[in-house]
């Protein structure tokens, strides 16, 4: 059977909106993607203002400032929200995996306890069910008692909980360290992405 090329992006409302952008921006360009959904949470939407444009209201006003090009653009489907009968609500419509970039602590919390409140939790609870790649990029420092056990207990579901550590051995300025991590991401989704090879290759 060929292997589907639909992957699912999730930016959740923590800290980090640039990661999500830039997420967006190498994984729609993927020669490995066919379609990349993309469900932006109402809460990043709100960070997003602050973090990177004043006038961000929707997920297209995301899509517009990643400044993808025409074909990467014509790649990215987005889903609201509140879109609960969109096709990655079901196990039947087969992606390779998803990632939520940045993940927040309520965010991890839903998508560790299934309690899916909305797509992006529910579309990460179907990667879950179906053994699906989910990456969780997890934006949050320190960790309390209740984030660690979420991180074990989405762990324990089948969940890949990758925060964004920066590439301190390979990356020097903060957009190679945006890439140094969202490289890693791609390599547990199986995907290629057009980056530097920030990878580890041993001592000289």
């Amino acid at each position: 059977m060929a292997r589907s090329a639909e992957l699912i992006l999730g930016i959740s409302g923590a800290s980090g909106s640039r990661l999500g952008l830039r997420a967006l921006s190498l994984l729609a360009a993927s020669p490995d993607v066919e379609h990349l959904h993309l469900v932006v949470s109402p809460h990043a939407l709100l960070v997003a203002r602050d973090e990177v444009e004043p006038g961000i209201r929707s997920a297209a006003d995301l899509v517009a400032a990643a400044g993808l090009d025409e074909a990467a653009r014509g790649k990215v489907v987005v889903h609201g929200e509140g879109e609960l009968d969109a096709p990655i609500s079901s196990g039947s419509f087969v992606t390779l995996g998803m990632a939520v970039l940045p993940c927040s602590s309520g965010t991890l919390a839903s998508i560790a306890h299934g309690t899916s409140r909305g797509l992006l939790s529910r579309a990460a609870d179907v990667c879950l069910k179906e053994r699906r790649r989910l990456v969780l990029g997890f934006r949050e420092t320190p960790y309390s008692l209740v984030h660690a056990e979420n991180v074990v207990a989405a762990t324990r579901a089948g969940a890949i909980v990758a925060p964004p550590v920066p590439a301190f051995y390979a990356a020097r300025t903060a957009e190679e360290m945006l890439d140094a991590y969202l490289l890693r991401v791609a390599d547990l989704l199986g995907v290629r992405v057009a980056t530097a090879d920030y990878r580890w290759k041993g001592a000289p």
